[in-house]
């Protein structure tokens, strides 16, 4: 006898419910979720089942009662998860709603966040992504592994940078594989295996429309009615993104069939907003290495490949100190923007305490 007949409890299988693939993967994205407790994101994963795949901003309809049954955590333990998980912006907690008989209050209701929408994979939204982990960025360029060189002169260089766990320097090229299967480089694709282009069948571009209310259908029927004047969805929605973020459903519908049954002209204004969009995006890029290679590079000896210089970053990366030539200098490092291209090509790597010993000299 088990413990659970012992008990009195008879186990029996739930009734099975079909899920959709879309919630299947928005489950697995919240059990993988780094930075939250187990139980959290336990919580976040029961929540993703009460989700409509096409409006991810829907009120979750479920009872708290209903929630920790699933989970098995008692009810002020499931409060405690829905505080943290509205902490880390990724639910929202909507007004209640009076009972229309007595008059008493009825459960508060939630739904999530865009930023949790994003994570979990219901909608396209690389923006949101990139206000996370500001550093993402920047570890396709340069290792994880990058700490300052050890030294006999200034003690202080054998500790890492703030913040930065220490890791030993590993001699591979940058587009190593690292163990979570990612890159370190930016990613390429193989003839065989091209970029992908849809998300859920939609165009990348337009996929972010089913997380403002507008299905995949009517996706498709706004393609059509483009395409039928010659003109393509893409283009229109890249030139009039940002008065549209902000509609929803029937209202963002009837925005863009108007514009695609127009006879305005797209093509010229959406090459020209692709060329910001992209500029723009690449000296955002930048701004968030530059951060980055302050933080990680300072008082940090770096060589050339042919370890004939040593560059010591000071503590500020105001300054460089240089060793090698026929005497010892110093330089601003007014511009970074060199050294970060440095470190992407290979051409700059971390000293070792051998090579900072014989050049130092």
């Amino acid at each position: 006898m088990s413990l659970h007949e012992a008990a009195g409890v008879q186990l029996a299988p739930a009734p099975r419910k079909n899920l959709p693939n879309r919630i299947l993967r928005a489950f697995d994205n919240a059990m993988h979720l780094q930075g939250l407790k187990r139980g959290v994101k336990d919580t976040l994963a029961e929540l993703c089942r009460f989700v409509p795949q096409n409006r991810p901003f829907d009120t979750v309809f479920a009872h708290k009662t209903t929630i920790a049954q699933r989970i098995g955590m008692s009810e002020r333990t499931l409060y405690r998860h829905l505080d943290a998980l509205e902490a880390a912006q990724l639910i929202e907690t909507l007004e209640q709603d009076r009972k229309s008989r007595n008059g008493r209050f009825s459960v508060a209701r939630i739904r999530l966040t865009r930023k949790a929408a994003a994570l979990l994979g219901f909608i396209e939204a690389p923006e949101e992504l990139a206000l996370i982990n500001p550093n993402d960025a920047y570890d396709n360029v340069l290792p994880s592994s990058a700490l300052p060189c050890p030294s006999t002169t200034q003690s202080d260089l054998l500790a890492p940078p703030q913040n930065t766990p220490a890791q030993e320097v590993i001699p591979t090229p940058p587009s190593a594989k690292m163990t979570d299967g990612h890159t370190l480089s930016v990613p390429t694709f193989s003839r065989n295996q091209p970029p992908r282009r849809t998300e859920n069948g939609v165009p990348v571009d337009l996929a972010w429309m089913t997380g403002n209310g507008v299905s995949r259908a009517g996706i498709f029927k706004l393609m059509g009615l483009a395409k039928t004047k010659s003109k393509r969805l893409s283009d229109i929605v890249v030139v009039v993104r940002e008065h549209i973020d902000a509609l929803k459903g029937g209202r963002l519908f009837a925005y863009l069939a108007k514009l695609a049954a127009g006879p305005t002209d797209f093509s010229v204004a959406a090459a020209t907003e692709r060329r910001r969009i992209e500029e723009a995006g690449k000296a955002k890029a930048m701004a968030r290495k530059i951060a980055v290679f302050r933080e990680r590079f300072k008082n940090v000896c770096l060589t050339n490949v042919q370890q004939t210089r040593l560059y010591v970053i000071d503590e500020s990366v105001r300054f460089v100190q240089i060793f090698g030539g026929p005497y010892p200098s110093s330089a601003p490092l007014n511009d970074l923007r060199e050294w970060i291209e440095g470190m992407e090509s290979g051409k700059l790597v971390l000293a070792t305490l051998a090579t900072e010993r014989l050049l130092r000299t």
